[in-house]
């Protein structure tokens, strides 16, 4: 099992994610994600500081959309990143959350095409190719290039989502899958439309890296590790499909008067409001509860979890109970 942590901009500043992301590494943590929001701290300045402040530990975007950036953009960010860092960047890549988009006025209206002719421009110029292009969302000319040669030529793309032809689209193209495990319940049906997609294009399950990101809270003591999730869930809670919802018996109806209490008075209105069965749509307390969960995911076929903010009441001694206490439960496994 690989451990990944991801960063987000409720942390507060580039420098707090970029001191998290070294001690990841200095706790043995495999990858540092950084979480790309409207409106939030840049995960491009964020990831970059934490390229420049580790050595070992891969890098990756949870998750970059081809609408808030064009494909063009894209790559040049990601390729001068992998250079950067000593080639130790990942893609992660999908359509975006379109309840968000629209605050900008973009209309999604066709996001599995968006994102797979942007998974194919993409690795063409990581290649080094002129990508003249004439798909169903990008027309390019053969003036669309690299002016500069990439460190690698194949850089990893983790296609994320939840929805059946974004998981089946993943397991048939991407080099790994970054699924929305929120909640964790949700990885039966999560994995069966994985291995559609790689059966269509027949591919071995075992080569592909199933990045579950949940939502995730450890401290020693459970009762506070659940409520430092309160918020999170308030916020981002009311954007969860009803599919989702359903794996933990909710409904879209359940959420809508934290979603309003938000939008009218703000996060703190909207976490009063979060029941009990609410936080089943996290990984949350001791250590040794949060092993359980994490195994069961892993005996699913989750070969690595991306552990997703708060992390804990206290976020740098999360990272630490992470790397001493939960990682080594499924290294000794594996040794």
């Amino acid at each position: 099992m690989l451990f990944g942590i991801r960063l987000v901009g409720d942390f507060g500043t580039a420098n707090t994610i970029q001191r998290y992301g070294a001690l990841a590494e200095q706790n043995g943590l495999d990858f540092v994600w950084v979480s790309h929001d409207l409106f939030k701290i840049s995960s491009w300045v964020a990831l970059t500081a934490v390229a420049c402040a580790t050595k070992r530990v891969k890098l990756g975007n949870t998750i970059l959309n081809p609408y808030s950036c064009d494909p063009s953009e894209l790559s040049t960010y990601i390729t001068t990143l992998d250079e950067l860092s000593n080639g130790r960047v990942v893609v992660g890549l999908s359509a975006g959350h379109p309840r968000f988009l629209q605050w900008v006025g973009i209309d999604a209206k066709k996001p599995l095409t968006r994102t797979k002719e942007t998974v194919e421009i993409l690795r063409k110029l990581f290649r080094g190719e002129r990508v003249k292009y004439d798909g169903q969302e990008f027309h390019w000319t053969d003036q669309a290039y690299l002016r500069y040669k990439p460190f690698r030529n194949e850089i990893p793309i983790y296609i994320g989502g939840s929805g059946d032809k974004f998981l089946q689209y993943a397991g048939e193209a991407g080099d790994g899958v970054l699924p929305i495990l929120f909640p964790p319940e949700y990885i039966d049906h999560t994995m069966k439309q994985i291995r559609v997609g790689a059966t269509k294009a027949g591919r071995n399950l075992a080569d592909l890296d199933i990045a579950g990101c949940v939502w995730f809270s450890v401290s020693e003591e459970g009762g506070v590790a659940e409520d430092a999730l309160r918020a999170l869930i308030a916020y981002y809670g009311p954007g969860i499909q009803e599919f989702r919802l359903n794996s933990i018996g909710l409904t879209r109806k359940d959420m809508e008067p934290i979603g309003e209490a938000v939008k009218a008075s703000g996060v703190e209105a909207g976490k009063k409001l979060v029941t009990d069965k609410m936080m089943g749509l996290a990984i949350h307390g001791t250590p040794d509860e949060c092993i359980g969960k994490i195994e069961k995911l892993g005996g699913k076929g989750v070969t690595h979890v991306a552990l997703g903010a708060p992390l804990g009441p206290d976020p740098e001694k999360a990272i630490e109970l992470i790397g001493r206490k939960i990682m080594p439960y499924f290294r000794d496994r594996t040794s």
